[in-house]
């Protein structure tokens, strides 16, 4: 988080108490035990662990193959051992662009994933700040310090669940 990001929050607090409001009107979710509570965000992150696990293993053969090639003792001509050096390069530049690619695929498809279920966060933080009549719901890790009443984690997972239920658990 940048450092602008990481001061936002309390200011916010800060100027919604400085300015006559009373501090009943803010609330406070742990964003990552709403994550950890929410279905939908269960299974995203579940086919994303397979994702990695798959890709794991992929290149674990990749490199697999690479030390077969590596390991085999027998004589061999001058040609025939340029020949095998050859592919031993060729096999890890390709194992070294397959990992880049991989990993910067999966960062780039968890973002995008972390990003929509942000907008569904803040969505459902919008019904569960009427229902409790608060003006602002702030994630707990970006405030100091903030009374058990304030917390409306719980909350917002079951309206979260709830939608996705609805939604038919897509």
């Amino acid at each position: 988080m940048s450092h602008a990001g990481s001061i936002a929050a309390p200011l916010a607090a800060l100027l919604l108490s400085a300015c006559g409001r009373p501090p009943g009107e803010i609330a406070v979710i742990d964003v990552d035990a709403v994550f950890k509570g929410y279905r939908k965000s269960q299974a995203i992150y579940a086919t994303l662990d397979k994702e990695k696990r798959d890709l794991e293993t992929k290149g674990q053969g990749m490199l697999d193959e690479i030390s077969t090639l590596v390991k085999k003792s027998e004589i061999l001509s001058e040609e025939a051992r340029s020949e095998r050096e050859t592919r031993i390069k060729e096999k890890s530049a390709a194992l070294e662009l397959y990992r880049r690619t991989a990993t910067r695929n999966l960062v780039e498809r968890t973002n995008e994933e972390y990003q929509k279920l942000m907008v569904e966060v803040r969505a459902a933080s919008g019904v569960v700040a009427r229902k409790r009549g608060v003006r602002a719901i702030l994630d707990v890790s970006t405030v100091a310090y903030s009374d058990r009443g304030m917390d409306v984690t719980r909350e917002l997972v079951e309206e979260l669940n709830r939608r996705f239920e609805k939604a038919g658990g897509k």
